[in-house]
């Protein structure tokens, strides 16, 4: 996959996940005319169902390569991204290191919560 369809992809995932445009901006450090520009097509998109580009055609945004295919909810992230922001990390070691002490903490009821839906989102992609 090209760096810009992977870029176009994470974006539009952040969208579809609830985030503001500069949410995206902040996190991915993407620039702002690019992240602007793909939030008012997906906006478009999702609002303007007479123009034939309603948000039945997002199919076309869900490939097989989807992060939305990954058995680890957007809940698991979160957790991980909280818990391992609570301090600043000035080498990749120590990220790494954070992380995995943070799913190391992880308790049996966070772990299904997390990969509770799998199932929903493959069935969902299986019948398009």
């Amino acid at each position: 996959m090209s760096s810009e369809l992977e870029r176009r992809t994470a974006i539009i995932v952040a969208l579809r996940c609830g985030r503001a445009p500069k949410e995206i901006i902040d996190f991915f450090k993407f620039p702002k005319a690019t992240v602007y520009s793909i939030a008012k097509s997906f906006k478009e998109l999702q609002t303007d169902p007479k123009s034939g580009r309603g948000a039945e055609n997002l199919d076309m945004f869900w490939s097989k390569d989807s992060p939305d295919l990954n058995p680890c909810d957007y809940y698991l992230w979160g957790v991980l991204e909280r818990d391992t922001n609570k301090r600043a990390h000035n080498t990749v070691d120590s990220l790494k290191a954070a992380i995995i002490q943070a799913v190391a903490n992880l308790s049996r009821e966070q772990m299904a919560h997390a990969v509770g839906r799998f199932r929903h989102r493959v069935e969902a992609l299986i019948l398009k």
